[in-house]
């Protein structure tokens, strides 16, 4: 069996294509790891397929032009990661491909991004379509990664691991196994969304404007309502949190930004609190870059709270995720061709 594993990931943020080359063969071991930036068009494009309800490429050529885009820099960043890891592909085993979100449900998932046509094009097995094999094998196809989770910090000690994305979700570790595994509130996608359309920028960066507003506690109270119909253990849809932009209106963008930090943090402590408040939480997703946020969510949780930057750069968990789940053969196969 061939010693290493590629892991390919991009998630409901869209920004970025994070990939790393990695072994399970003693202990996790993380030989190298790269990104692509994703262009600002290619972002803006895939949010209005989502709003446009867009269910795949053959109804919609912009999703068809965004699968492209996605396989070319897949296959870049494969290259890119055996050039920086020195390694063939004869030393590969396979390739785990998270593709790119669409929508989602607790009985189907859609993601663009060609599996077979990358495995063609890279000549490695390529491992995909993990949201629907867990959909098939009883789960509801989100979170993905509570396994790695899992690997990494299974401990007789309790421990959440939250993953702060477009999307926030949360592992519980209870005593070395998964209690719990859900999606847990809007993470970044609504805070991006603002940022885009009222700052012209693809995120808050540290959470300067944000930290400039106030609270709009009425609209807080109707958007924690909303989020609080929505129970664990869940898979949520980023189409489920643009339709609370219709709350919206007549709203100050840094106090709309705060009021948004705050609903994050907030969605982030629930979970902290229905696990039981275990005693060490850990982060990571490009949400832990939000300076702004995540002293809100310090202020909310009195475990002991740290980012996965000891063990692994927070940017490349989810990569090594997909990595794993291609190990343990946790999703559809694309054979490669030879």
């Amino acid at each position: 069996m061939s010693k290493y594993f590629i892991g390919i990931m991009t998630g409901t943020s869209a920004d970025a294509l994070d990939g790393c080359v990695v072994s399970f063969e003693d202990k996790f071991e993380l030989i190298c790891s790269a990104s692509l930036t994703l262009d600002s068009s290619y972002k803006r494009d895939y949010e209005e397929c989502i709003r446009e309800g867009s269910k795949n490429t053959n109804e919609s050529k912009k999703l068809f032009e965004l699968e492209n885009i996605l396989n070319q820099k897949t296959i870049e960043l494969i290259n890119l990661l055996l050039k920086k890891a020195d390694i063939d592909i004869s030393q590969v085993s396979s390739v785990g491909f998270s593709g790119q979100t669409v929508f989602h449900t607790n009985e189907k998932s859609y993601q663009i991004g060609n599996p077979a046509y990358i495995s063609e094009l890279s000549k490695i097995d390529v491992y995909s379509d993990f949201r629907n094999f867990d959909i098939k094998n009883g789960g509801i196809g989100a979170p993905l990664i509570p396994a790695f989770h899992k690997y990494l910090y299974a401990v007789e000690k309790d421990r959440i691991i939250f993953n702060i994305g477009g999307i926030a979700n949360g592992t519980y570790l209870k005593k070395g196994e998964v209690a719990i595994a859900s999606d847990v509130g809007p993470g970044n996608c609504l805070l991006d969304y603002v940022s885009s359309k009222s700052f012209d920028k693809p995120f808050d960066d540290g959470g300067s404007e944000a930290a400039k507003g106030e609270i709009d506690n009425l609209l807080l109270k109707q958007l924690i309502d909303k989020c609080d119909a929505m129970t664990y253990p869940r898979a949520d849809d980023k189409q489920d949190y643009y339709r609370l932009k219709e709350l919206f209106t007549n709203i100050e963008p840094n106090s709309l930004l705060r009021t948004l930090a705050e609903l994050s943090a907030e969605k982030i402590k629930d979970f902290y609190e229905y696990c039981g408040k275990p005693e060490e939480v850990i982060f990571h997703g490009g949400g832990t870059k939000n300076k702004f946020l995540m002293s809100l969510i310090k202020n909310k949780i009195s475990g002991f709270v740290r980012t996965t930057d000891d063990e692994i750069s927070s940017k490349f968990v989810e990569a090594a995720g997909f990595a794993y789940l291609a190990y343990l053969k946790k999703g559809e196969i694309f054979k490669t061709k030879l």
